[in-house]
């Protein structure tokens, strides 16, 4: 996925896939040569063609326009795998929820008192993509 001048690639370790239910996807610029983040996928359902992601980048590559990238390299390499992609983010992460709704993700859901952070329970909201 091209993000300005860099081309985004999706690396999985070697022998690694989906088939297992989870898969770490490391994003690289350079070829594979720097790593920015990665993405989690996980509670896959082979049945039904969903999975989970989750995603985190480096703090020195935040606000480039990396984790979007992610995203759509995410889809592009997996719209004929996977029918939706859905995350489940903190109500309190506002900055996650913009980027999953710029990826064209929509919320589809709310679980209160949720999610464990510090000494206290969040809300979780659940968005979600259609791929295919």
């Amino acid at each position: 996925m091209e993000n300005g001048k860099h081309r985004m690639l999706l690396m999985a370790e070697e022998g690694k896939s989906l088939s297992s239910g989870e898969l770490r996807l490391y994003g690289t610029l350079d070829g594979g040569n720097r790593i920015v983040g990665a993405l989690d996928l996980y509670a896959y359902d082979p049945l039904n063609r969903r999975c989970a992601v989750g995603i985190m980048v480096a703090s020195e590559y935040r606000r480039h326009g990396y984790a979007l990238a992610m995203l759509n390299a995410l889809e592009a390499q997996y719209a004929t795998t996977l029918h939706c992609l859905y995350a489940d983010i903190a109500a309190p992460n506002t900055a996650s929820q913009a980027l999953f709704r710029k990826a064209g993700f929509a919320e589809c859901g709310y679980f209160r008192d949720w999610i464990a952070v510090d000494d206290r329970f969040v809300d979780n909201i659940r968005m979600q993509k259609t791929l295919s």
